[in-house]
Formats: C-alpha cells, structure tokens, sequence
C-alpha cells in the first residue's frame, strides 16, 4: 500500500495546453530509499522498490519509464511471494507511468487490475487513488462520463481518511470535466471546492494550481480580462510560498500565451510561449500551443510540421483529448494552404471525436470549419448542414455563458458590497454622533440600488430565458420534421435495396446451384463439385457482406461479378468466355457505387442470350469514365431480344421484369442529387443485312469518391 501522502497532481486544460504543477519529492527519502533497497529482502524489498516508484513519479518532468522500472521489479516479486498489496500498489504505479507517457488504454487496464486488487484488501486509500487515477486516464480519453463517476467515488473514500489532498485533486478533477461539457455553475462548485479543500492542507503548490484553475473556468467561458487576473493571482501566491521556480514560471508563460492568442494578439503569445519553451524546451504541449500561435502568424509550414508529429503516437495512446486538438489544427492549416480535401479528412475525424465526446467548443470549432471546406469544395447540402450545427451550437454555448456570467457577476457583486459594508460599519464606531444619520441614509441608498441591480439582472435573466426556450422549440420541431423526411427516403432506400438482392440472389438462382452442386456429385465429378460449391459460398458471403453497404468500390463490386460469371460458366460447361475492360484510367479503388448494380444485366445477357447461341459465346464489359458519371457498357453476341422472346421461361421473364424495375428506382435514387435523367438503356447489335448479332447494355450513373463516402465508413 502507498504510505506516502503526497501525490503529483496532472491537469491536463480545458479548451487550453495542458499544465502540470506539482510538489517537489523528498530527494534525501530518494537517496535513503536507495541506500537500504541492497539490503533489503522478500515484503521489505518490494515495499522499497514501490516507495521508490512513489517518490519519482512526484518530478515534475516525465520519469515514466524509471517509475515503470522500480514497479515491473515489485510486481515480479510480489507475483512470486503472493503479496497482494505490492501487486496491487505495483500496478498502480505502472499505470501512473503509462499515463504520463500517454498510453491510456495500457494505463486504464493497470489500474483497473489494481483497483481490484485493493477492493479486495478493502484498503480505502488505494481504492481512492485509483479511482481518481483512473478518472484521469478516462478524462485523457475523452469517457467524460465515466471519468466524473470515479472521481466521485474516490471522494468517498478520501471523506473516510481525511485525505484532503486527494479529496482536493478530485474536485479540481470535476470542475475541469464540468467545464469541457459547459457546465459553468457545477464547474465553478467543484474548482471553489478543491481551493478550500487545500487551503486547509497548506499544500502551497496546490493551492496555486487552483486558482489557476478558476482562470482557465473564466477562459473557456469567454471571460479573458478575469482568467488573467486568476492567472497572475495563481503565480504571485506561488511566488509568495516559493513554490518551484521552474514550473511556475513555464506554466505562467504558456498560459498567458494561450490568452493573448485567444485576444488576437499573436506577437504577444508567441513571445510567452517561446519562453516558456526555452523553460522546458521537451515539452509536446507548449510545442503545439506555440505551433497554433504560428498558425495565426501564417507560417503555415512550421506549424504543421509541429501538428503533424505526434498524431500517431495519440492515437497509439488513445489519448483523444489531445488528439482531437491537434486534428483539428491540422485541418486548419491545410485549410489556409488551400489544400481542401486533406484539411476535410483530419476535420472530419476531430469533429467526429469531439461529438462523441460533447466537447463543445472542438465541435464548434469543427462544425464552422467543415462548413467551410465544403463550401469550398461547392458540396453545399453538407456546407448548409454544419453551419446549421455550428449555429446551433453556438446559440446554446452563448446562452449558457451568458446566464452563468450573470450568476457569477452577481456573487461577485454582492461579496464585493459585503466587504465594502463592513469596512464602512467600522467606519462608523469611530466617528461621532452627527454622522450617524449621513451613514444611515447612504447605507439606505447603497440599499435601494441594489435592490434595482437585482430587479434588471432578474429581468434580462428572465427574457434571455424565455428568448432561449423559444428558439429551442422551434429547432427542436424543425429537427422533427427533418428526422421524419430522413426516415421515410430512408425507409424507401432500405425496401429498394432488399428488394434488389432478393431479386438478383432469388431461391430459384439459389436451387439451381445447389442441382448443379449435386449433378456433379452424383456423376463423381468431385472437383467440379468442390470447385462450384466453393466459388458459390464465396458469392454468397461476398452478396451478403456488400448488401450491407450503401456503397462499395468499384473493384468489390467487379469481383463478385467474376464469382458469379465463372459459377455461370462452370454450369454451362463454359460455353461462353466473358472480359472486363477499362476503356480510360479507373481508379477501382476510390471509384464508389451501390452494390449489387451490374450482375442483374450480366444474368439477363447470359440466360436471354448467351444460353441459347449455337457456339461459343462472349461476354464483354466495358467500363469509362467521364466528368463524375461512370458508364458501364454489356455487350453479348447472342440471339437477341427478338428470337429470345420466343423462348419461354416464364420465371426468368419474372425475374427480368423486376430486376430492370427495381435497378430504375436504384440509378433514381442516386442520381436524384445531381438532376440526372440518364439510367440505362438496351440496344440490339446487327450486321449489315439487320440480322441480330446481340444485345448492348449501356448503364449511366453518378459515382462517389473516397471523400464523398468517409462519414458513412
């Protein structure tokens, strides 16, 4: 079990770079601990080796990989002793050190482990620690939820011990989540929390912390004259108690940088941050806080370079907190280069992380951006939508500040009054009689106009609320009426799509496969059977799979048609031979289209034509394309429409009639955006005397590219 009370406080921003300040360790317990861990042997060694990890993760710079060291070595030995509390103490270390590498998934499964661990033991000062470690890891992750539930049930067992520096961590823990998700006035409770709680514990580090945490609330409500007076407050109180040099002053640099950029002020922000850089040069934060100076400074090749670099090792981390910023300054420097379509991909995903997690501002960020890019790439429905979200959003952000403004203002009026009242009482003991009376009447005055103070503020709240619920009605019905016509033209899609592979994929297909498979068997034609069985269960998964898919790529779609022409030809002992060609250059890969759209003609041409040629029959596709529309032309050399009408085959006919029909509503529905009144049409092919030499299908549709499908993918 830990036995040491002081414990590295992490603050990763809210809407801002992440900060760190901590407590300096006890470097002569270091030494000390070292000196007797040779002597040591079995629990005492392990308890060394764990107060060791405890003592370096208390440094202020990323010792992660020595914190992991000492812990791998205690867990190794309590494993072989069966010593629970050094496992589960061991385990937490290792997730502590995997957090400050930013490996959360790694971090979440250690202290989940021993989280279990230390239920098991019923130690409360464990349980604690790692619920409110655990937070963190899930806060990194954006589980703003989560993280929230297990800081509160860390609360309840810091309560039990009196653990306020716990208790404190907690708290600040709650009003930075509260904060992210707009919560201003919970946010506000939990920051004034954590700054009572550790003013009691006379934990000077901490204390500054949390007044540099009601700067940063201030900040993300939009309120910067007061986060820098939270701010310089935070740093003359660190001053004042001689709390560590180096991180004082790095913190503070950074942090005001991050406003004056905020302010539009870039030469100022990057004065700060660049010496707050100087201060801690290794730091990937201010490095990327810097960057996003850069970028409002147009030197867009230096900031991407820095914005570029450590997206992979976020995403290996999981760390989405970071993550989605960092995608998100990407795609606006691309934004800025004019490189559109790059800028929209990392848009899209930090947009996507964001919304997933309700981090407001990253979505109201996201959402202005992507409405821009599409604008740009003039695909206007999708530049209408997010500036609809963005406007949206941005009304519900605005009206929260606003109300949380007028509560915050309001206490801070009255407390200011309070103070001013008293002093003047005192005041008053001191001077003589006749003056009682002048007292009287201003305290009468100072009265009534806060009385009216209190009268106009009700009123704007009141009208700001009624204003606010009007709007809301009247997007909320708006929203209703587009989620209806959404689902109805979704509906139609889904029946139309169902109806296409039942009626390219229908049982009598299905039946006469299964007589094929079974001719071969009974004649011991084992090959053929296995052969054809097997190309049938590919086509059924390969049908199965892309039915799934609003759209699939032009190659997926070309080998299921392979599967099924080689099944063709394997039945009618390979009396016709098929090619598919591309006329111009196909990218097959970035070339999307519905499935299933091109094996009911290539069926038709083999059963209505090629099935009752004399001779060997060819089937030929061609694919082209040009100006976004995609023609697809299949040719077969066989007898025609008119001699195949004498043929009768009632089901086949069936089955014809509805394919043409169900594919018209498919071609329809896709080119419904674009005007297009082109879907296909059937040509006889004859030679010079008019004597028929075929059948030509020409298919016209309108593709999509990779960009265009990413939302669906």
């Amino acid at each position: 079990m830990l036995r040491g009370k002081k414990i590295i406080i992490l603050f990763i921003s809210i809407l801002f770079a992440s900060v760190s300040l901590a407590q300096m360790p006890n470097l002569k317990k270091i030494d000390s601990l070292k000196n007797i861990f040779p002597i040591t042997h079995g629990i005492q060694k392990i308890d060394c080796l764990n107060a060791l990890g405890e003592e370096y993760w208390l440094l202020l710079k990323n010792y992660s990989d020595t914190i992991s060291g000492w812990a791998n070595i205690a867990y190794k030995e309590s494993v072989n002793l069966n010593y629970t509390s050094g496992k589960a103490t061991s385990l937490m270390l290792l997730g502590v050190a995997e957090i400050e590498g930013k490996n959360f998934p790694i971090a979440e499964k250690y202290l989940r482990d021993a989280l279990s661990l230390f239920e098991t033991l019923q130690s409360n000062f464990g349980m604690g620690w790692c619920n409110v470690w655990l937070a963190q890891s899930l806060f990194s992750q954006n589980n703003f939820d989560e993280s929230l539930a297990y800081n509160k049930k860390s609360i309840l067992f810091f309560d039990k011990l009196g653990e306020r520096i716990g208790e404190g961590k907690a708290c600040a823990w709650m009003g930075i989540i509260y904060a992210t998700l707009g919560n201003y006035d919970s946010s506000f409770y939990y920051f004034s929390q954590s700054l009572l709680v550790r003013q009691k514990t006379s934990d000077h580090t901490c204390v500054a912390i949390s007044l540099i945490n009601m700067g940063h609330l201030y900040k993300a409500a939009g309120s910067y004259a007061d986060a820098l007076g939270y701010y310089n407050r935070g740093f003359q109180y660190a001053n004042m108690h001689n709390v560590d040099h180096f991180t004082v002053n790095w913190t503070y640099l950074e942090l005001v940088g991050t406003l004056y950029r905020l302010m539009n002020v870039p030469d100022s922000s990057y004065s700060y941050i660049e010496k707050a850089l100087q201060i801690d040069p290794t730091n990937e934060m201010i490095r990327i806080s810097l960057a996003e100076t850069l970028l409002m400074k147009a030197q867009y090749d230096s900031a991407l370079s820095i914005f570029l670099k450590p997206i992979q090792h976020f995403r290996a981390g999981n760390d989405k907190w970071d993550l989605m910023r960092v995608l998100l300054d990407a795609a606006k420097t691309y934004q800025k280069k004019g490189e559109d379509k790059t800028a929209l991909q990392y848009a899209l995903e930090s947009s996507s992380i964001a919304r997933q997690a309700g981090a407001k501002q990253y979505m109201l960020d996201g959402y202005l951006l992507l409405s821009k890019l599409y604008n740009e790439l003039h695909i206007n429905d999708s530049a209408y939508f997010f500036l609809h979200q963005f406007t949206s959003l941005k009304d519900s952000v605005v009206n929260n500040q606003f109300l949380w403004k007028l509560s915050i203002y309001k206490k801070q009026a009255d407390f200011k009054k309070q103070t001013d009242q008293l002093a003047l009482l005192d005041k008053d003991n001191k001077i003589l009689d006749k003056d009682n009376k002048i007292k009287e009447e201003e305290l009468q005055h100072e009265a009534l106009l806060k009385w009216i103070l209190l009268a106009c503020l009700l009123v704007a709240a009141l009208s700001g609320f009624i204003i606010y619920k009007n709007l809301a009605l009247k997007r909320k019905n708006e929203k209703l009426e587009n989620m209806h016509k959404q689902a109805e033209l979704q509906q139609h899609v889904t029946e139309v799509e169902m109806q296409a592979l039942r009626a390219q994929m229908n049982p009598h297909f299905i039946f006469n496969c299964l007589s094929s498979i079974n001719s071969f068997i009974l004649k011991s034609e084992t090959e053929a059977a296995s052969n054809y069985l097997t190309k049938f269960s590919r086509l059924m998964r390969t049908v199965l799979s892309n039915s799934k898919k609003s759209f699939i790529c032009v190659g997926d779609e070309l080998e299921m048609l392979c599967l099924y022409l080689d099944m063709e030809r394997l039945r009618f002992k390979d009396s016709f031979d098929y090619s598919i060609t591309f006329t111009n250059s196909i990218d097959a890969d970035n070339v999307f289209i519905p499935p299933l759209l091109l094996q009911p003609f290539a069926e038709n041409a083999i059963w209505h034509g090629l099935m009752h040629k004399e001779g060997q029959g060819h089937l030929e596709i061609k694919l082209s394309i040009d100006k976004k529309i995609l023609t697809c032309m299949i040719i077969d050399d066989g007898v025609g429409r008119n001699k195949a009408a004498e043929f009768k085959s009632k089901s086949v006919e069936k089955q014809k009639s509805m394919g043409l029909q169900i594919t018209t509503e498919r071609l329809a529905l896709l080119n419904r955006d674009h005007n297009e009144q082109t879907f296909f049409e059937i040509e006889d092919i004859t030679d010079n005397e008019g004597k028929p030499e075929g059948t030509r299908v020409i298919l016209k549709m309108n593709y999509k590219d990779l960009t265009e499908v990413v939302p669906e993918i």
